[in-house]
C-alpha cells in the first residue's frame, strides 16, 4: 500500500474504513508530524500526544475529507490547528525541555551544537505564531509555499512575507542585535 497516493489512501479509509490505508498514512506521516510538533511546542512528550491527536482527528473527521488539495497540506493543517490551540491554552506554561548533556561523554563540538540548537528553538518560540509556523513548515518540513498557504489558509505572498520577517527576527535574536522585538512585529529599526 505504500506506493498508493496519500489522497487515495485517505479516500479508501473514508469510504471503506480500510485500516491498512490509515496504517500506511500513519507510517508516512508520524515522524515528520512529530518533528514539526516538537519544533512547534518545544516539548517532545507533548508533540507525541499531539501527533496521536492529529491521527485521531483525521479518523474522526474522515467523512469530511475532500481530496481538493494535497493530503500533505490537509494533515499539516490539522497539526497546525491542534498545536495552535495547545499553544493558546498553555502559552504561559510552555517551557523548553533541554537535554541533559554529559560533557565528559560528549565532544565539545557536540555540546556546542546542542546549545546552538537550543538557542534556535528558543528564538523560534519567541516569534509570533504565523511566522513560526511558516518557517517550521518551510524549513523543517519542506512544504512548498503553496502547501503552506493551504495549511495556514492565507495567500502565498503572506507566507513569503512571514518567512522573510521571521528569518530577520531570528537572525537578530540569534546574533543578539537590538531591534529583534521590533522586527518580530514588523517595525523597522
Amino acid at each position: 500500500m505504500d506506493e498508493i497516493k496519500d489522497e487515495v489512501l485517505m479516500m479508501n479509509y473514508r469510504q471503506k474504513r480500510d485500516p491498512e490505508a490509515m496504517v500506511s498514512l500513519f507510517r508516512r506521516y508520524r515522524r515528520p508530524l512529530f518533528q514539526y510538533l516538537v519544533r512547534r511546542t518545544g516539548s517532545p512528550s507533548r508533540a507525541e500526544d499531539l501527533t496521536q491527536e492529529v491521527f485521531a482527528a483525521l479518523m474522526k473527521g474522515a467523512d469530511k475529507y475532500e481530496p481538493s488539495g494535497s493530503f500533505k497540506s490537509y494533515i499539516y493543517r490539522i497539526a497546525s490547528n491542534l498545536s495552535a490551540k495547545e499553544w493558546r491554552t498553555y502559552r504561559r506554561r510552555v517551557q523548553l525541555q533541554t537535554e541533559v548533556v554529559d560533557t565528559k561523554a560528549q565532544s565539545a563540538d557536540r555540546v556546542e551544537s546542542m546549545e546552538e540548537a537550543a538557542r534556535v528553538r528558543n528564538a523560534l518560540l519567541e516569534l509570533d505564531d504565523g511566522q513560526r509556523d511558516a518557517i517550521l513548515l518551510r524549513e523543517y518540513q519542506g512544504l512548498s509555499y503553496e502547501e503552506i498557504s493551504q495549511v495556514m489558509d492565507v495567500a502565498v505572498g503572506t507566507i513569503k512575507s512571514r518567512i522573510a520577517r521571521g528569518k530577520l527576527a531570528l537572525r537578530r535574536t540569534l546574533l543578539g542585535q537590538p531591534g529583534a522585538q521590533a522586527a518580530r512585529i514588523g517595525v523597522r529599526s
